[in-house]
């Protein structure tokens, strides 16, 4: 039981890693000694200056992608950082007040390219008022790859284990969840803009199968039945209210599992590239705020 309990979680950590990078880390946010919440950040340095993105409870119902931005103390080896502008969401967002709890991580001892990242932080809204505060306890994504590629060789060797079971670790499609959103049935996205204008990147990311989708932008038909293929639709949605809701339907699971199709949305600043996973006539939701 306990073999299966670590394979079980090792499983779910490959998920979400992918190449190896110094600046990548996955981990937890610990709160009240108790509570542990997935996190995730991917960053650059450049002359002192800390900039890239987080990623809360990935996979989980209140995913949430947010920039970061701080300060590298490369003499010292300490580093700082801070949560400053929301991207996407899955927690419910009120039309009137999407103001969140951001991570101000406090001055940590940190090396580049150190295998663990730890501190403590204070949670703050934007006027600066408290919410929470917590710890910060990561590992290197190039060390949590390691420890999965050596454990996959174990279970490779092991007679005790399914074959099934082996050709799954053995052919684990790992994913990027810093670029990657999936896209659930009944599912609502909420992603933050100042663009007037949103691209919408449309296209099969794996094989070819003939999944079929429709897109609509409040109601209105903007893609009808149309069929992915590995070249890419551009459609461009003008966003003209504070909230524009975006619906997609599922007309097609075509030959392979699930519906798959991949959704790049751009604006002036971002990208996020996200994933349907539905059966037939099921639907997802994306709201855009306009900040």
């Amino acid at each position: 039981m306990k073999f299966f309990k670590v394979l079980l979680f090792t499983l779910i950590v490959c998920q979400f890693t992918e190449s190896q990078n110094e600046n990548k880390y996955v981990g937890f946010i610990k709160l009240k000694d108790t509570l542990l919440i997935k996190y995730r950040l991917e960053f650059s340095e450049s002359n002192g200056e800390i900039s890239g993105y987080s990623l809360t409870d990935f996979g989980g119902e209140h995913e949430t992608k947010s920039k970061i931005s701080g300060i590298y103390d490369q003499t010292n080896h300490r580093i700082s950082f801070k949560e400053v502008e929301l991207i996407y969401t899955k927690s419910p967002v009120s039309l009137d007040d999407f103001d969140f709890c951001n991570i101000h991580l406090e001055s940590a001892k940190f090396k580049l390219g150190a295998n663990e990242f730890n501190g403590n932080f204070k949670g703050k809204f934007s006027d600066g008022t408290q919410c929470i505060n917590g710890e910060l306890a990561m590992s290197s994504v190039e060390k949590v790859a390691n420890r999965v590629a050596k454990f996959s060789k174990k279970v490779q060797k092991s007679k005790r284990i399914e074959d099934s079971i082996k050709d799954k670790m053995k052919n684990l499609k790992i994913l990027d969840s810093l670029n990657l959103n999936v896209l659930k049935k009944n599912e609502v996205t909420s992603v933050f803009t100042k663009s007037k204008v949103m691209k919408f990147f449309i296209y099969d990311g794996g094989k070819i199968d003939k999944d079929v989708v429709t897109i609509l932008s409040e109601g209105k038909i903007v893609l009808l039945n149309y069929e992915i293929s590995e070249n890419k639709k551009v459609i461009e949605i003008p966003i003209k209210t504070k909230k524009t809701t975006i619906t997609i339907i599922s007309n097609s699971v075509g030959t392979i599992g699930t519906n798959t199709t991949v959704l790049e949305i751009v604006d002036d600043v971002n990208k996020i590239k996200t994933l349907t996973s539905l059966n037939k006539d099921e639907k997802t939701y994306i709201d855009i705020f306009q900040k």
